[in-house]
């Protein structure tokens, strides 16, 4: 496996925190990286050899750079902390990638279950009335299709729609919903917007920026409305708690507002952060525990489906 941006960011991090000054770092790092990721630190070290910075070359190639990433960066190398936001970009794409790999690996077993079920579950009745491929690659299709044409469409909801539209809004409400999952996606959530609000905060960004740019990072347009009238409320001078949603957790708006008047609010939020991305986990992991025993329970009911009618098959041709 290749050098994930994450661990780049970490190893850049990790030799300007050395001394080591940053256009040798930069090749240094670039030496080790492949895919895309090698010539794109090798353009952000050409440029700094120019002297341009870094946030203006990153914003050059917004299929590597993501857009937090420019900004903080541009942010960090005004305020001189580009060492510790580098290593706080590491950490939450190392954060993404674990949750990333949570939700994969709990997919996996009910992915290979549907894909047997599709290719088995057909075989007794085509055996019994004779091979005839065309029809049995025929249920084939129609099984996946009962698993495919769902997903497709909240893939084409998720990918095409506006983040903020009514189509996706009715999804993410739904998605909360759902037992366990519904849960999981609330905190993970609630994590991701502590945790730019953190890194932004980190950089010297303004806190209305910050309640901004965090809001539109959550990844679910329900929790998103709950926590963007807090830019509203740091725009007119007052505490960003105050435009948090009551419907948000007791214990986040407790903590925040204890943040808030102790100044640790950028400790405060990334405590949150870590907190929710623990229990996001966590859920992940319990839904990828119980996905399969759904499949298990939906794969007897088609056996039985296909038991019946087999016999039923059977028995008419008896007669």
């Amino acid at each position: 496996m290749g050098v994930t941006i994450g661990l780049a960011y970490h190893n850049l991090s990790t030799m300007l925190y050395a001394g080591v000054p940053l256009l040798r770092s930069l090749n240094t790092v670039s030496a080790g990286l492949d895919g895309r990721l090698r010539p794109a630190f090798l353009e952000l070290a050409e440029a700094v050899s120019k002297g341009n910075t870094l946030a203006e070359t990153m914003a050059q190639s917004p299929g590597v750079f993501k857009p937090l990433d420019v900004m903080l960066v541009e942010a960090a190398e005004t305020s001189g902390s580009l060492p510790e936001l580098l290593e706080l970009l590491s950490r939450w794409y190392e954060f993404c990638r674990h949750i990333g790999r949570s939700i994969f690996s709990g997919m996996m077993l009910p992915l290979v279950l549907i894909h047997l079920t599709a290719i088995f579950a057909p075989m007794p009745g085509f055996f019994l009335g004779g091979w005839q491929p065309l029809p049995f690659i025929s249920e084939s299709v129609r099984i996946l299709s009962l698993f495919y044409i769902p997903v497709g469409i909240i893939y084409f909801i998720l990918r095409f729609t506006p983040k903020a539209g009514p189509l996706r809004r009715a999804l993410d409400r739904l998605t909360l919903m759902i037992p366990l999952l519904g849960q999981a996606v609330y905190k993970l959530a609630l994590s991701r917007y502590c945790w730019v609000f953190h890194m932004l905060l980190k950089a010297g960004v303004p806190i209305t920026v910050c309640a901004e740019k965090a809001a539109s990072i959550t990844g679910n347009a329900v929790v998103a409305d709950r926590v963007r009238p807090a830019a509203e409320s740091a725009k007119r001078g007052e505490p960003v708690s105050e435009g948090l949603s009551a419907e948000l957790p007791a214990e986040l708006l407790n903590i925040w507002r204890v943040g808030e008047e102790t100044g640790e609010l950028d400790n405060v939020t990334k405590r949150l952060a870590d907190r929710y991305g623990e229990d996001a986990d966590f859920l992940f992991t319990q839904f990828g525990q119980w996905l399969p025993r759904i499949v298990y329970f939906l794969v007897c009911l088609l056996i039985i489906y296909y038991i019946l009618r087999n016999s039923a098959m059977v028995l008419g041709g008896a007669f």
